[in-house]
């Protein structure tokens, strides 16, 4: 008999529930980790106990669902195992009809486990165990688990019908579990793709990072080939028409990162695709930016590196090149992995067709040279922010300059000469290249 290694905390509500004339066992993901050898996220408990019923046995709860039938319960501190104290108990249910595709209109409650786990999505999640009695597997959740599957419990239409996006809980699935998808599965996601318009866009947010976290978010082409991509956001089918970049499962699993690389291929609708998901505002930016630096040309001199800085700040850009850094690294371990090297993080958006011809070995010398270079800017105090620059606004007005669209011309003029020279940052020199230079301050005297 497979034998799980919970909590005390969980089994301290299964001996709870138990010594109060219920049943319960846990349930769902934590069940298949543990099959797997996995550390479950989340241990969750399934009882035959009403929620009131479950309250009624522990002293302190949270209402958390209770109108679905889930009670937070906190287990006392001496029954806190691997600093887990709080476990969501639901009562066995039978879900009532799915109108808006997402959620049942009403839930009703049932003293048959086989009625509960019968309602879930995909057989690895329905089963439950105790650890007396082993484990209750009535769909042949096991036997999936052995060969790598994710299969739909009953129909699979069904289930997708009674929500959508269970659709891409199972690409997620396989993805986090490198599993394949079930035919009847993936002809279904086929047939129902249209229904993914239903649900929120800040769910299917939530659904995609999952996906591009996982050990294989290269199974993100999944979304492209079941053709829900267009109902994730309106412009992300073109992600697939430019690439989806071999090395991000290598990538470190920051989510501005893998959202970077990701859409590395279409900068120019990187923000868009990220504002239509709903997504936070550092992620926004942070990601639609490195999407744009994996685009450019490389910086070929001090100058423009500071430049680069200047547009995107220096920790986006550290990140950038340490971040090609580590891939360009992992990049040596295979000839496959070196020619995604030289599409993903040497030339941007380049295809495969114009890839460089460098080895990564010399790429890698070409990210280190740059992120010396960075560190001697910072050694160096070098102006790479218009604020730090030595003249201004009120430097101008002095000598004549009206506040105005001239006046900002100047000193963006000025920032571009320090980039160039950093030891020129200074007021006099600045006013005097100024003078020399522009039309403008011909005659004008220099203080």
């Amino acid at each position: 008999m497979v034998k799980i290694k919970m909590p005390k905390g969980a089994e301290f509500i299964i001996r709870s529930l138990e010594n109060a004339g219920f049943e319960a066992y846990i349930v769902g993901g934590c069940v298949r980790d543990g099959i797997l050898g996995r550390e479950p996220e989340d241990w969750d408990v399934t009882t035959n106990a009403k929620p009131m019923e479950v309250k009624s046995v522990f002293p302190v709860t949270v209402d958390t669902g209770i109108e679905h039938g889930t009670v937070t319960v906190l287990v006392p501190p001496d029954e806190v195992e691997r600093g887990i104290r709080s476990f969501e108990v639901t009562t066995y249910r039978i879900d009532g009809e799915y109108t808006d595709h997402r959620h049942p209109n009403a839930v009703s409650f049932t003293g048959s486990l086989r009625e509960d786990l019968a309602r879930r999505d995909f057989t690895i999640n329905a089963m439950a165990y105790h650890m007396e009695r082993g484990i209750i597997d009535p769909f042949s959740g096991q036997e999936d688990l052995e060969k790598k599957i994710v299969r739909a419990v009953g129909r699979a239409e069904d289930r997708f019908r009674e929500d959508a996006l269970r659709m891409m809980r199972g690409i997620r699935f396989s993805a986090q579990l490198d599993f394949a998808l079930d035919e009847e599965a993936f002809s279904g996601i086929c047939k129902l793709k249209e229904s993914l318009s239903k649900v929120s866009k800040e769910r299917i947010a939530v659904e995609l990072w999952k996906l591009l976290a996982s050990a294989h978010p290269e199974k993100v082409e999944r979304l492209f080939a079941t053709g829900l991509a267009p109902y994730i956001t309106e412009d992300f089918p073109k992600i697939a028409l430019r690439g989806i970049p071999e090395l991000l499962p290598f990538a470190p699993k920051e989510k501005i990162l893998r959202f970077g690389l990701f859409l590395r291929g279409v900068p120019e609708d990187a923000r868009k695709i990220l504002r239509d998901l709903k997504l936070d505002r550092d992620t926004i930016e942070g990601a639609s930016h490195l999407a744009e630096l994996f685009a450019e040309e490389e910086a070929d001199t001090p100058y423009a590196l500071r430049k680069r800085i200047a547009r995107y700040g220096k920790k986006m850009v550290e990140d950038f090149y340490e971040a090609r850094k580590e891939l360009l690294k992992r990049a040596k371990d295979s000839e496959t992995e070196a020619d995604a090297a030289k599409r993903d993080v040497t030339k941007g958006c380049a295809t495969e067709g114009d890839a460089t011809e460098d080895s990564p070995e010399k790429d890698l010398a070409v990210v280190e040279e740059r992120l010396y270079w960075l560190q001697k800017i910072e050694e160096e105090g070098d102006c790479v922010c218009l604020s730090d620059l030595a003249l201004s606004g009120k430097d101008l007005i002095a000598l004549g300059i009206a506040p105005g669209k001239k006046m900002g011309e100047l000193l963006q003029y000025a920032f571009d000469h320090v980039l160039q020279n950093p030891k020129e940052n200074q007021r006099e020199k600045l006013l005097l290249y100024l003078e020399k230079n522009t039309a403008i301050l011909k005659d004008k005297v220099v203080e």
